[in-house]
């Protein structure tokens, strides 16, 4: 690696108030065991994100078209800010592009003359991060609430954390330091959470991982119950040193939180 990438992780053990000097017994060996914690960590966040955008491109298709139709999405009067709507739907258009190589795209405009595609194609093109600005913008508070509930949470809930979750997940996809950055972000305080985020929460500072990472985990437990992601994550986290995971705002003995704890349920039979 890069010795400026290697230094992102050599700054956290440099003494504190003084550049460039570093903990007295510290080693090479303790550095790199930081690196190769958070290039693992940024596998489960990936896994995270799988679950979650899997989700809710599901969820946002099945709702909106549900009640507005297959190409409801691009009217403009669904939507809250009509700056925005043309902001995402250009997004959308540069995706789209007419040298697409994604067969159901060259399907759609090989037999249709819209030039834009019905809902559940257009969901399957947005990154994350374009899809929850598209969620962001829905107009009526009853149609983001019902996506909301799926994932059980307050819809002002889903669109905060979706904000930072697509920054965590970004900087995992582009093998970028996450254990422990920070970013001008903040989530809302969650003031009524679900039991199951209660003692996670309780405390919790909203602009740190500890934050986003319990409220994916609740998701994916609700949105992909026989996921063992969850557990996985929880295991790894159990590696880190008391001082990484007293850095990321994980509470002392987060592991006996029921929330860390929940079995995978099995498939049911068909």
């Amino acid at each position: 690696m890069s010795y400026y990438r290697f230094s992102g992780y050599l700054w956290w053990f440099y003494e504190p108030d003084q550049w460039e000097k570093v903990r007295t017994g510290t080693t090479l060996q303790d550095i790199l065991n930081l690196y190769a914690f958070d290039a693992t960590l940024r596998s489960h966040i990936m896994r995270l994100a799988h679950s979650i955008e899997v989700w809710l491109r599901a969820s946002f298709t099945n709702h909106v078209a549900e009640r507005h139709g297959p190409m409801g999405y691009l009217n403009p009067a669904i939507h809250v800010s009509p700056t925005s709507f043309e902001k995402d739907r250009s997004k959308l258009d540069a995706m789209l592009g007419t040298d697409s190589t994604e067969r159901f795209v060259v399907a759609f405009t090989q037999k249709y003359s819209d030039p834009r595609p019905p809902v559940w194609m257009a969901c399957e093109l947005m990154s994350i991060g374009l899809l929850s600005k598209w969620y962001d913008n829905l107009k009526e508070a009853s149609l983001r609430k019902a996506i909301a509930s799926e994932a059980g949470l307050n819809h002002h809930v889903l669109s905060s954390f979706l904000r930072m979750f697509t920054v965590l997940r970004n900087g995992a996809a582009h093998h970028s330091r996450v254990w422990n950055r920070q970013t001008p972000l903040r989530g809302v305080t969650v003031k009524s959470p679900p039991k199951l985020l209660e003692t996670a929460l309780d405390g919790a500072d909203e602009s740190r991982i500890h934050y986003v990472l319990a409220i994916a985990a609740y998701i994916v437990q609700r949105v992909d119950p026989t996921s063992r992601t969850v557990a996985s994550l929880r295991d790894h986290l159990l590696t880190a040193e008391d001082e990484w995971l007293e850095e990321m705002d994980f509470p002392f003995n987060f592991e006996n939180d029921p929330l860390w704890n929940s079995a995978p349920k099995a498939f049911a039979n068909l």
